[in-house]
């Protein structure tokens, strides 16, 4: 049988991070190089997140205005829709023949039930002429019932 081994090798590593001297010294000349490099980078950073906040409340400005114009556009199309609908709907009445009171049977907002409203509308409606009261029998001038016609009409034949 075998066994097997397993062997741990170990490697050690020295990091030298950012601005540590590394192996061989910079110099007076060096020290203040880098130095200066460090000092301009951190300038650099806090212009670059200056002009980032700046940038992004220009964002947040146009996106505002983006945001009302949408708006804007929305209402508008509302608009424009309600008087696309009512439009249909005097339309509808003109062509039904109704004349008064079309926002009140034309409840619908698309032509087809519209169409049926109206048609319902005529169906329940009368369509004949309205009585003329100037026509026709005014009131009664009838001197009693068929019996007392009669009963007048004998009398006068025997008065004679």
């Amino acid at each position: 049988m075998s066994e097997e081994t397993t062997t741990e090798t170990t490697v050690e590593t020295t990091e030298a991070t950012q601005g540590d001297p590394a192996e061989t010294p910079l110099g007076e000349n060096g020290v203040k190089a880098l130095q200066a490099e460090r000092e301009a980078r951190k300038a650099a950073e806090t212009a670059a997140s200056a002009l980032q906040k700046q940038l992004d409340e220009i964002n947040a400005a146009n996106l505002s205005d983006l945001e009302r114009a949408q708006k804007a556009a929305k209402e508008a199309q509302e608009v424009a829709t309600k008087a696309s609908v009512e439009a249909l709907r005097y339309r509808i009445a003109a062509e039904s023949g109704i004349k008064e009171h079309a926002d009140l049977i034309l409840t619908a907002s698309d032509e087809e039930t519209m169409r049926k409203q109206a048609a319902l509308w005529n169906e329940r409606t009368p369509t004949g002429p309205k009585p003329d009261p100037s026509q026709g029998a005014k009131g009664s001038d009838s001197k009693g019932t068929t019996a007392d016609l009669f009963a007048a009409a004998v009398e006068g034949a025997f008065t004679r």
